[in-house]
């Protein structure tokens, strides 16, 4: 399947202008819907930018960051995140994002066990599920292998010298089972994003068309 790129937005990207993001070729955008678990409250850019990347065409998902916090109360965080969206379609899914250090020692299987709440409450509203990660996370702390063979993976790995330029031919792409995106680099420059950085995202097995 072809390759298609995308962005992942919240606040700090200010007011987007989707229109441009669209005509630059970009197809999808994972966004920040609700801040961490603590609060709940929605994102102040949400739902601008669910309204307006849709409007022009891109597929939307959103990401829920998994902290302290949220080990603490799981099911609420999740529910939280479901009854914000409202049952609206996301084309791109829900993705958990794996990366806090507050919950890197918890050991691989209560990230498990933790992975299996959020995904038990996201599909039962009926949205797809995947897994955000950097390259570590992958390698050293998830339970990976087991759980590639339920859920796709969307990992971050950047070059040193990271000048927001796609390579697909690049060494560090991930090409480990499940891995079906690539956030690519976190200095992007995108039409339409007046922020300084935008993070830049390739699909390179078709997920975007298949959910």
């Amino acid at each position: 399947m072809a390759e298609v790129l995308g962005i992942d937005v919240s606040h700090h990207n200010g007011k987007i202008d989707w229109a441009k993001v669209a005509q630059s070729g970009k197809k999808f955008a994972i966004m920040k819907a609700q801040y961490e678990a603590q609060s709940h409250r929605i994102d102040e850019t949400f739902e601008y930018n669910y309204a307006e990347a849709g409007k022009n065409g891109l597929a939307r998902g959103v990401y829920v960051y998994i902290a302290r916090a949220s080990v603490a109360d799981p099911v609420g965080d999740a529910d939280a995140l479901v009854n914000k969206l409202k049952g609206r379609p996301l084309e791109y899914g829900i993705w958990l994002d794996l990366e806090d250090k507050n919950i890197r020692g918890l050991g691989k299987q209560k990230l498990n066990d933790l992975i299996d709440i959020y995904v038990g409450i996201f599909r039962s509203a009926g949205y797809y599920v995947g897994i955000y990660c950097n390259k570590d996370w992958y390698n050293n702390v998830l339970d990976s292998k087991k759980l590639a063979k339920e859920y796709a993976f969307w990992v971050a790995r950047y070059p040193k010298n990271d000048k927001g330029i796609y390579n697909p031919n690049s060494s560090l792409k991930p090409l480990d089972e499940g891995v079906v995106a690539w956030q690519y680099s976190s200095k992007g420059k995108v039409p339409g994003v007046s922020s300084a950085n935008t993070d830049l995202n390739v699909d390179y097995d078709g997920i975007v068309n298949l959910i």
